[in-house]
């Protein structure tokens, strides 16, 4: 899996109009708007850029985007600064979560059920918990990572999966 991991303040040397051709639904806080528009604009270009794919209609299936015609699967979560966007030929989820100090985490630990000893562990569960629900069933081929005050987590149901982080200076 290709794990894309973008700023989100690059949101804002886009044009408005632009952005707004990249939404799919309707987000009343600007921030949450730009930062999905933005997500998916990535996701188009990425698949037109990197992949080569020239289909890239997208459709939601079972609430989930993927492409109309097949020929690639991805997964996309934001928090914070940080848009994530995961790529295989395999199902797979992704998941990024920042670190809220102001959150209690060992209360969501117990509410979830989530075996958690450390705020680093809650992170981590809750980040697999959010991959897992966008891949739609179980995987043992968990990857996770910590980018500065971010957990991400992604997985994909082929065991024999690959992760590969790649910064926009790579790939643009």
């Amino acid at each position: 899996m290709d794990i894309f991991i973008i700023k989100t303040e690059d949101a804002n040397k886009i044009s408005e109009d632009l952005l707004k051709s990249f939404q799919k639904k309707e987000i009343s806080n600007e921030i949450t708007r730009k930062t999905h528009c933005f997500s998916y604009l990535m996701t188009d270009r990425i698949l037109r850029e990197v992949y080569k794919i020239e289909d890239r209609e997208i459709v939601f299936k079972e609430e989930r985007p993927a492409l109309k015609n097949g020929g690639k699967y991805f997964s996309i979560s934001h928090s914070g600064e940080y848009i994530v966007l995961g790529f295989s030929d395999y199902n797979c989820g992704i998941d990024i979560q920042g670190v809220n100090k102001n959150k209690n985490w060992r209360a969501i630990s117990n509410r979830m059920k989530f075996e958690s000893k450390s705020e680093e562990e809650f992170y981590k569960n809750w980040t697999t918990y959010e991959a897992l629900y966008k891949l739609g069933c179980t995987s043992n081929n968990i990857y996770h990572t910590k980018i500065e005050n971010y957990f991400l987590t992604a997985v994909s149901e082929n065991p024999q999966e690959k992760f590969k982080l790649h910064t926009q200076k790579e790939c643009f």
